[in-house]
């Protein structure tokens, strides 16, 4: 199953306060990268944050997941874990009537 995942610095929480966590992140990113749980990721323009995509098995294991990043034991960042499924609306588009 696929996840979009919006990690956002945490209300109340200073940009200061996140650059400690940075390196180790970025390797925990890179880890689950490697073991193909993270497929992509891309900052938020803003830099207030970063967009994964990922696969897990369901929500429960990509929660779990997630509450294992540094920022997030350290609740520098507030994950949002959107799960996703296929769209398939353009199939009505294409029917044959």
């Amino acid at each position: 199953m696929q996840f979009l995942i919006l990690a956002r610095i945490a209300p109340g929480i200073a940009t200061e306060q996140v650059l400690p966590h940075v390196k180790a992140e970025a390797e925990a990113v890179w880890q689950r990268y490697s073991a193909e749980t993270v497929r992509s990721f891309y900052y938020i323009a803003d830099m207030s944050g970063a967009v994964l995509l990922c696969e897990a098995p369901d929500l429960q294991a990509m929660q779990a997941i997630a509450s294992e990043f540094p920022m997030a034991k350290a609740e520098a960042l507030a994950f949002e874990i959107l799960p996703l499924k296929p769209y398939t609306g353009l199939e009505a588009l294409f029917a044959k009537t």
